[in-house]
């Protein structure tokens, strides 16, 4: 009787997951079930040569597309899953039948914490997570354009580099008194801080974003 792994979730765990299934030697079916339509994918590059438009998507995939086809790799992309019925052994999608699975991996990754304060759903106003994303803010960020990074974490830190480079004035909020401050601490983030500031970057230090004002 044949075997079927499912993986929950096409990232680069998921992708990983599926390919040393396959190189280890399992001969069952392998279906991965994600929600973008894309193969599974490293983001990084997304806030640096993605988004800058020195890298192609294709650069950025795990393994190529075919790979998955060519290794028995059953793709269910564009499928968010909804939930895992363990007594029925099904993996249920939002979209269509649900999908068995003698076992199961949920590699579904985190989210983007989004601001809650008003004025959140604004046009103009974008985060980073997917290759959709990172093509709105590449579209956006144009010569003497003027940014908003929240929050000088990696992301933040990276994209507002990003945007430096493409010629877009930028100003960070950042709730600690550092960028990268829970990471690497005051003394390193100081260094940070003045790379950033060398490349025109503003910073405005603990302090926090209480609402978004405007119509376009």
């Amino acid at each position: 009787m044949t075997e079927t792994f499912v993986i929950v979730g096409a990232n680069s765990t998921g992708g990983a997951a599926a390919a040393t299934l396959r190189t280890e030697g399992f001969e069952g079916d392998v279906i991965v079930v994600g929600a973008e339509q894309h193969p599974p994918y490293e983001r990084p590059p997304l806030s640096k040569e993605y988004l800058r438009g020195e890298a192609t998507a294709d650069s950025a995939l795990l393994r190529p597309a075919a790979w998955y086809s060519d290794n028995g790799v059953d793709m269910r992309l564009g499928s968010r899953a909804v939930s895992v019925d363990v007594g029925r052994r099904i993996v249920r999608l939002e979209d269509r039948d649900g999908v068995p699975f003698d076992k199961v991996l949920i590699a579904t990754g985190g989210r983007n914490r989004r601001l809650s304060v008003p004025g959140h759903d604004l046009p103009g106003i974008l985060d980073l997570r997917t290759f959709e994303d990172a093509d709105r803010i590449r579209r956006e960020a144009r010569p003497s354009r003027r940014a908003v990074v929240v929050g000088a974490g990696f992301i933040g830190c990276e994209v507002a580099a990003s945007l430096r480079q493409l010629g877009v004035e930028v100003e960070v909020v950042e709730i600690f008194e550092v960028p990268l401050f829970r990471v690497v601490g005051r003394d390193v983030g100081m260094v940070y801080e003045s790379i950033h500031r060398d490349h025109g970057v503003r910073f405005h230090f603990t302090d926090d974003v209480i609402r978004f004002e405007g119509h376009d």
